[in-house]
């Protein structure tokens, strides 16, 4: 049994030595060591990550009819975010961010010890594993909050309304929120690769990765390489689908995959039309 282990022991250890993310690794936690370690490093990487994802498609939405190449994958081609509801969404953004991020980072920076940073890097396939299981366990979560939040009235008007302002989602407003479901959704997103016992890197790796598909769901666009069009049979719900539930409310309730809309009889299709005004519901709900 002792020999078993031990032959375990080295050919992890070979294994992690040749991982492709070493190399990577050990230059981020050998050159940023102080950054990485700060309580603050997880905010700042999310926040930045949101703006950054946002400014390209903020740039399709204001060149509008300029580029008609990237107008054809709109979802809703006749209904474009006005110069008001972008600085709407801007505003609340920048609201939530400066009284309710910027107070936690400082509790955080003032509580938290600097995190440890493991030598070893995690697998490729660890941390492609990790995102995945984050990613699922959040879909989880939040389905069962936003199905809560629009089934009883009290929640929805209270919390969950602003975000329902717009029937036509866009990027920047993936976080026009109340700031209860924003901090619902930080402290899941915090929580998850706690719980899953994930490393710093893959919980870093599946913190921007859901930045960027949460955006990616409001976007308004159908892309050919959207992440619903790359991963097959329907099992990703994507911006379509998303789109969907800002136009019906009460269907496609899961923040990113299908599963338990399909379960539960609160599923949508979409019949996206590249170059007509006029698209089709395909609904399969049982409200």
């Amino acid at each position: 049994m002792d020999l078993v282990e031990t032959s375990v022991d080295i050919w992890m250890s070979w294994s992690r030595e040749k991982s492709l993310l070493q190399p990577l690794w050990d230059s981020l936690r050998l050159n940023y060591t102080d950054y990485l370690r700060s309580p603050l490093f997880p905010i700042v990487l999310t926040v930045s990550s949101y703006f950054v994802f946002c400014i390209p498609f903020l740039l399709c939405d204001i060149m509008g009819d300029k580029w008609p190449w990237v107008q054809q994958f709109k979802i809703q081609p006749s209904r474009r975010p006005t110069a008001s509801a972008l600085l709407h969404c801007a505003g609340v953004t920048l609201y939530n961010h400066v009284f309710l991020v910027l107070p936690a980072s400082v509790a955080q920076w003032a509580w938290r010890p600097p995190a440890d940073l493991p030598d070893q890097a995690p697998f490729l396939l660890e941390l492609i594993a990790g995102a995945i299981g984050n990613l699922l366990l959040f879909d989880l979560q939040y389905f069962i909050w936003h199905l809560l939040h629009h089934r009883i009235r009290w929640l929805y008007v209270t919390f969950h309304a602003i975000h329902h302002n717009y029937s036509s989602p866009f990027a920047l407003a993936t976080q026009c929120l109340g700031g209860w479901e924003l901090v619902t959704v930080g402290f899941w997103t915090t929580l998850n690769p706690v719980i899953l016992r994930c490393h710093l890197f893959t919980t870093w790796a599946f913190m921007v990765l859901h930045v960027y598909v949460s955006i990616e769901d409001h976007c308004g666009y159908d892309f050919p390489w959207s992440t619903s069009r790359l991963i097959p049979f329907g099992i990703y719900g994507g911006p379509s689908k998303h789109d969907v539930h800002h136009q019906k409310p009460n269907t496609n309730f899961a923040p990113h995959f299908s599963h338990w809309d399909k379960i539960f009889g609160t599923h949508a299709d979409f019949i996206f039309c590249v170059f007509s005004d006029s698209c089709q519901f395909n609904e399969n709900v049982n409200i």
